[in-house]
């Protein structure tokens, strides 16, 4: 399994979450328990909860699954200082504060990060990528990678969550009613 998996498994399970909620909170609507503007605020409400443990998930799992060593930049300047100046650099360019580096034991090469909200940035990367003899082909993918990271925003997906979900939500009041 590939770290950037992870991700995708926690959308998934999210999701699937967010529609049982959703059909508890129909429920609720339907004995009269709560109004569906309450059901609409819990349902937003369950789905910001989501996207701020998500961090915390995804570094339970890297630290679980993964046996991920979270490393500052300077750590990592002591065993490959190449790869540390690359990464200040770009870190500097795109303006990403306090960078740590997840060295995880996986066999795929694969270079992958996340943030909320453009904080607490994490870039993961396999042990064979720091000890790689061809820095100059990882420098690129890792380069690539903080400028996703960057511009990449999860708020987003939980969005898309919370619209699917009311929309269901009405769909099932109307149908009721």
């Amino acid at each position: 399994m590939r770290p950037s998996r992870v991700l995708t498994m926690y959308y998934a399970v999210t999701g699937l979450l967010g529609l049982a909620l959703t059909a508890l909170m129909c429920v609720l609507v339907f004995r009269d328990e709560i109004g569906p503007g309450g059901a609409t605020v819990m349902a937003l409400t369950w789905n910001v909860f989501f996207a701020m443990i998500l961090p915390l998930v995804l570094d339970w799992a890297e630290r679980s699954y993964f046996h991920a060593r979270f490393l500052k930049l300077e750590e990592v300047s002591a065993s490959n200082p190449e790869l540390a100046a690359a990464l200040s650099e770009q870190c500097e360019k795109l303006s990403i504060e306090k960078l740590r580096l997840a060295v995880v034991d996986s066999p795929a090469d694969e270079v992958f990060g996340y943030a909320l909200w453009g904080s607490n940035p994490r870039l993961i990367m396999s042990g064979s990528i720091l000890k790689a003899q061809e820095k100059a082909q990882i420098v690129p993918s890792i380069e690539a990678e903080l400028t996703r990271l960057r511009s990449q925003d999860h708020t987003m997906v939980f969005l898309l969550f919370t619209v699917f979900q009311v929309v269901l939500e009405q769909a099932a009041m109307a149908v009721h009613h």
